[in-house]
Parts: C-alpha cells; structure tokens; sequence
C-alpha cells in the first residue's frame, strides 16, 4: 500500500469516527439515554447521578468535534488524493486534528466526573 493509500484508511476512519460521534449526540439528546461508547468504561450506565445533564453538556460537544472530524477528513482525503501540500499544511491539519481529539476527551472526562459519578 502506497503512502496516500495509508493515509486514505485514516482519512476513511476519520470521517467515520465524525459521523459517528454526530450520529451519537444525536441519538442521546432525542432518547435521552446515554451511548456506552461515549463514555468510560468505569461509569454506571444503569444509575448515573445526572445523563440529562451529562447530554445537555455534551451535545455541543459531540456535535462540533465530531463536525471537525469529518471536516478534516474529507479535507484531508481530497488533498491526499488530488493535490500536493507542503508538509506544514499537512501536519497543521493533524495538530488541528490532535487538538480536537485531546479536547474532545477532555471534555467528556470533565461531564463525567460532575454529572456521571
């Protein structure tokens, strides 16, 4: 497998894991219960202290940061397959990447812990 086909399998993954992440903030506002893989294994699915709190902070969340993924990931499949950027720009949208994953846990962690334990 060549490096842009490398980089298609994370760019793929990437918009999925957007989708996914959009798909599940939805799911849990319109139900109301929470998504087991949204949240820590140590947490109590079955009696959580507030979910309602839990989703009403964390839609935002879900909603911008799973947008940012499959943004940076059609971005980024597009520019593997038809264009060549210098290395700057493409490391700038990995960092913007890494920032929306470190913010993304963070902030789930953070609704875990005042709304989930």
């Amino acid at each position: 497998m060549n490096n842009s086909g490398f980089n298609n399998v994370f760019d793929i993954i990437e918009i999925l894991a957007g989708i996914y992440v959009i798909y599940s903030g939805i799911k849990m506002k319109t139900t109301g219960s929470l998504s087991s893989q949204l949240v820590g294994k140590d947490i109590d699915l079955i009696s959580p202290r507030d979910p309602q709190g839990f989703i009403k902070a964390m839609f935002p969340i879900d909603i911008i940061c799973g947008c940012i993924f499959l943004v940076l990931g059609i971005i980024s499949l597009i520019i593997d397959n038809f264009f060549d950027i210098p290395l700057w720009a493409s490391l700038t949208i990995t960092g913007i990447l890494l920032a929306t994953c470190i913010v993304f846990a963070s902030m789930t962690r953070i609704s875990q812990d005042k709304y989930l334990k």
